[in-house]
């Protein structure tokens, strides 16, 4: 049971790490499209337009892209939420660790318990082994001479 929950937690973790990651992507792609794709406009007639964006989208599509990244941030940013919430709180720990006393005190009798069959097992094979001796002779063996 702590091993599923420690498990459970970790994928939550690995989870976020991987949403908070995604997020990061997502923040890092738009801010590299938004200043490298953008055209140029002239603020003021008195300034010559001197740069152009050979590659820049049209205005429609440049505007797309950037509600296509807000949705995306938006969405990731939600997902994040969530999964913070699902992170277990100081509140869990208190029950587990009573969950875990428990589990000791369990396995500390289960260990008792074992070490008692054991000690049993032990006897039981040295009164069969005094039994097998007694059967067949106390283990002494006739040795066969050279003379007969």
């Amino acid at each position: 049971m702590p091993h599923e929950e420690l498990s459970t937690d970790m994928d939550r973790i690995t989870q976020l790490q991987d949403a908070i990651l995604d997020l990061l992507t997502i923040t890092s792609t738009s801010i590299e499209y938004i200043t490298h794709r953008a055209r140029f406009e002239q603020v003021s007639t008195s300034i010559p337009e001197t740069i152009e964006a050979p590659h820049a989208p049209t205005r429609e599509t440049y505007n797309e892209a950037i509600e296509t990244f807000v949705r995306d941030l938006v969405r990731r940013a939600k997902d994040v939420e969530l999964l913070i919430a699902a992170l277990p709180n100081k509140d869990d720990n208190t029950s587990r660790a009573e969950r875990l006393n428990e589990l000791q005190n369990e396995m500390v009798d289960a260990n008792a318990e074992y070490r008692e069959a054991l000690s049993q097992a032990e006897s039981l094979l040295a009164e069969l082994q005094v039994a097998l001796a007694a059967a067949l002779g106390n283990g002494v063996t006739k040795s066969i001479s050279a003379e007969e």
